[in-house]
């Protein structure tokens, strides 16, 4: 089975590290994938296939069958770009996961990803379209060890609250896979790599985000100042600040809206409408301007496809990221990037 589908060589940036900690060479590596020896990992676009060839001949030459795992917890989810990002930017692990699922393209192709609730158990899925088992279980076992470190930090979970399905057999011991993923395993199951755990975690708060109301004199948020809502955010510009972080973070899952940011903030809609009156602004004109200033920057970079920049700015489709863009600039997104790289940035300053 030959897997064309898309991917970018960022995906597996911290091979080079882990190749250098085993003493092997990668110009060798790279060549047996018809990969050029002077890769750099930083983005090019290439057969799936190319990097499941490429760690397997890495797991091979280290004789470490399990060194997929060591790979996954090294990822850097800054280094995956919007993919990356999206993953840590929701309210809650359900939205973390959502944004994950709907940023995935901009990563890589042929990949289907879902959440299924069924008696209290939430199962996350990652399924790779046209993979061979065999062929992907190096990449497959690096999904899951990367999804299992990230899981834990965003809903706090230990590691006994998180089981892991990895589509392959063992290819050792099972005390190495629960040493090094610290989950509870099983081998051999559905067609692509599973978490599971209680669904009450998918509505946790997301223990990464940055949005918690401001400290009391003791140094952690006064609880009942949270419940009273308005009067935790005395202050308007961290208020206003707050409403930018979660904007953001709602925008990579598609989830952006007035009721689901007010109640992240402790809130009520009409009072946060009030408060960002006085302000001179509003909910949908700070989504707007937002929107506005990250499309003219993501613009300047000329590897973003205009579908990834808007899908991460939380349009449904191209179309209505281009009609709001004509809006904002008089032209359309192309257009503006062609004008600003033949001014040699200058269309990006406003």
């Amino acid at each position: 089975m030959w897997d064309r589908n898309p991917v970018r060589t960022s995906l597996v940036h911290m091979l080079p590290t882990v190749a250098d900690r085993h003493g092997l060479p990668l110009p060798p590596l790279l060549t047996k994938a018809g990969l050029p020896p002077e890769e750099a990992f930083t983005g090019d676009v290439v057969a799936r296939a190319q990097i499941c060839t490429l760690l397997a001949h890495l797991a091979q030459q280290a004789g470490d069958p399990t060194i997929g795992l060591d790979l996954g917890a090294m990822g850097d989810p800054a280094l995956l770009g919007m993919t990356g990002r999206a993953l840590f930017a929701g309210r809650t692990l359900r939205e973390c996961l959502a944004a994950l699922a709907r940023q995935m393209p901009s990563l890589q192709g042929g990949v289907a990803l879902w959440v299924d609730e069924r008696d209290g158990v939430a199962r996350w899925g990652q399924c790779m379209a046209d993979s061979d088992r065999g062929h992907a279980r190096v990449l497959n076992e690096g999904v899951a060890a990367f999804m299992a470190k990230a899981v834990r930090a965003i809903a706090g979970m230990e590691p006994e609250h998180l089981g892991v399905s990895l589509p392959h057999r063992a290819q050792a011991p099972i005390r190495v896979y629960e040493d090094k993923l610290a989950s509870r395993l099983s081998f051999g199951t559905g067609d692509g790599v599973a978490l599971t755990f209680d669904a009450a975690w998918l509505d946790r708060p997301n223990l990464l985000m940055a949005v918690a109301p401001p400290e009391t004199d003791a140094g952690r948020p006064d609880l009942a100042h949270r419940v009273a809502g308005d009067a935790v955010w005395r202050d308007d510009g961290a208020l206003l600040g707050a409403v930018l972080r979660l904007v953001e973070g709602a925008a990579l899952s598609g989830a952006l809206g007035l009721a689901d940011t007010a109640r992240s903030l402790g809130i009520s809609p009409r009072s946060l409408q009030r408060r960002l009156a006085g302000l001179g602004t509003s909910f949908e004109t700070c989504v707007d301007e937002w929107r506005h200033r990250q499309a003219r920057r993501y613009l300047m970079d000329a590897e973003l496809p205009v579908g990834s920049i808007g899908r991460a700015l939380g349009y449904s489709h191209p179309a209505h990221f281009v009609r709001a863009f004509r809006r904002w600039e008089g032209h359309t997104p192309l257009s503006f990037r062609r004008a600003a790289r033949a001014g040699g940035g200058a269309g990006s300053q406003r």
